[in-house]
């Protein structure tokens, strides 16, 4: 069902959809668990939520183990911060449980395609990480990038663009990225877009539409690195990856590909592949099967705070 409504629906109609589902979340959640950062903390077109167990009393960065910088998914044309809050939420209560420790996210909206085409919304990102370091002064050991499907695109070029351009940023990198059935790949032309088509929620049609918006009047093609990170060469350097990925999946060869492209550049990376799910499984219970969004939970709490003991802590 979900691919015909993109395939036919106006992008304008989907965004009021995720809109929707972004304001139900707020109403049901809003008080206690999210706080809209000041529109006076905008800097070059990005907003943001900040979601934390008991939000209204809390800052952003204080007395807190790690801050994640969450990009929503959407194909770049459209999207919420707060479309996943559940899941959110989901996160910091788990893993307060299991570990002690307290997380807060920051989920940006970032500016959309096709009116604001490639690299709007990569810069939109970085200008939020260099406010959360050099103006909020949170180390980087405490930041990480997370996003799903385009979201995770934009996580990844967005690292990349920090750990290969260093001059022209004032911050080191984060401390790890977490990919959520991250869309690597505007091309569109592996074995799994073949074999899965059929099965994924995604509709490759509808992708290669919004890649186009996104390239915008860049004059980019889809194969270029910042538009499609699997063809990134100059991996060396990134901080450690957590990605996952369904069986079913349109992107499973393009996520496979660039977990292998980074184990060889020397980056630490983990791939999870839930045989019997579909594209963004582990953002939501509702479309997740066998327990995988459940499992996904527990994976990247491990990856980010028990991977030395129990109450493992992130310090700057």
């Amino acid at each position: 069902m979900s691919r015909t409504y993109t395939l036919y629906l106006p992008t304008s109609f989907l965004r009021k959809i995720f809109f929707i589902l972004g304001k139900f979340a707020r109403g049901c959640n809003g008080r206690h668990w999210v706080k809209k950062l000041d529109a006076s903390i905008e800097q070059d077109g990005w907003e943001g939520y900040l979601i934390a167990d008991g939000v209204k009393n809390i800052e952003i960065g204080k007395d807190t183990d790690m801050i994640i910088l969450y990009v929503h998914g959407g194909a770049f044309v459209m999207g919420d911060g707060l479309a996943s809050l559940d899941m959110f939420i989901d996160w910091i209560k788990t893993w307060k449980s299991k570990y002690g420790v307290n997380t807060q996210i920051l989920s940006i909206e970032y500016r959309l395609s096709p009116e604001n085409s490639f690299p709007v919304a990569r810069d939109n990102i970085l200008a939020c990480y260099q406010w959360l370091v050099t103006e909020k002064k949170i180390s980087p050991s405490k930041i990480v990038f997370a996003g799903d499907s385009a979201g995770g695109n934009l996580a990844v070029v967005s690292a990349i663009q920090l750990v290969n351009h260093p001059y022209e940023y004032s911050v080191d990198p984060p401390a790890a990225l977490i990919l959520i059935s991250p869309f690597l790949s505007g091309t569109l032309d592996t074995k799994s877009v073949i074999d899965n088509a059929s099965y994924d929620s995604l509709d490759p049609t509808w992708l290669h539409r919004c890649v186009n918006e996104y390239i915008g009047d860049s004059n980019l093609l889809s194969s270029c690195s910042m538009i499609s990170p699997v063809f990134e060469n100059q991996l060396s350097g990134l901080p450690k990856v957590w990605a996952c990925v369904g069986g079913y999946e349109i992107c499973l060869d393009d996520i496979k590909k660039f977990i292998e492209k980074l184990i060889q550049n020397d980056v630490k990376a983990k791939l999870v592949v839930e045989d019997t799910n579909f594209h963004d499984y582990a953002i939501s219970k509702a479309i997740s099967r066998d327990g995988a969004y459940e499992r996904s939970i527990a994976y990247i709490g491990k990856f980010l705070y028990g991977e030395n003991s129990e109450k493992a802590r992130i310090k700057a």
